[in-house]
């Protein structure tokens, strides 16, 4: 199931929240919780050898391959979610949008107001599956350590 951002936005948005355990956005809820989550990015100004070695794991002894079945475990075993706010940028809210409207499967509503998009995540992966067969997601704002809010079985976002 695809999940649309429409409404009061100037590019529709369509999200596909299988393809999300492959983005390196994704936070998993046990950082989230432990405020262990980073919006820093990394860059590297010049081409040096040892950026080279930084970015394609030249450590001695070699342990990219221990470390690739690795992070593949902690894909099958951990609950994974992901920031909307991006999502909601790319979708560039007119200027005069107030809130989202979260619908879910059985047509009860979350209002998040556009101030909060910043802590607006959604959970799509619980022990490296869909958290849902039929491809909604569970959706909370994350503030201040806790949960303030969650609506299960999203399948629709209006801004308004």
């Amino acid at each position: 199931m695809v999940i649309q951002i429409k409404g009061n936005v100037k590019f529709n948005i369509t999200l596909d929240p299988t393809t999300w355990i492959f983005d390196d956005r994704k936070v998993s809820l046990n950082d989230l919780q432990l405020s262990r989550t980073s919006h820093d990015e990394i860059t590297f100004d010049d081409s040096k050898e040892w950026n080279r070695q930084i970015l394609e794991g030249g450590t001695n002894p070699p342990t990219l391959k221990s470390e690739k079945k690795f992070k593949k475990q902690q894909l099958l075993e951990e609950d994974y979610c992901i920031n909307m706010e991006v999502f909601f940028n790319n979708a560039e809210l007119n200027d005069d949008a107030k809130e989202v409207l979260l619908t879910n499967v059985d047509d009860k509503q979350l209002t998040i107001p556009v101030e909060s998009l910043k802590n607006l995540y959604f959970q799509f992966s619980k022990q490296g599956k869909r958290i849902h067969e039929n491809g909604s997601v569970d959706a909370f704002v994350f503030e201040s350590g806790e949960v303030n809010e969650s609506l299960n079985q999203v399948n629709q976002i209006e801004v308004k």
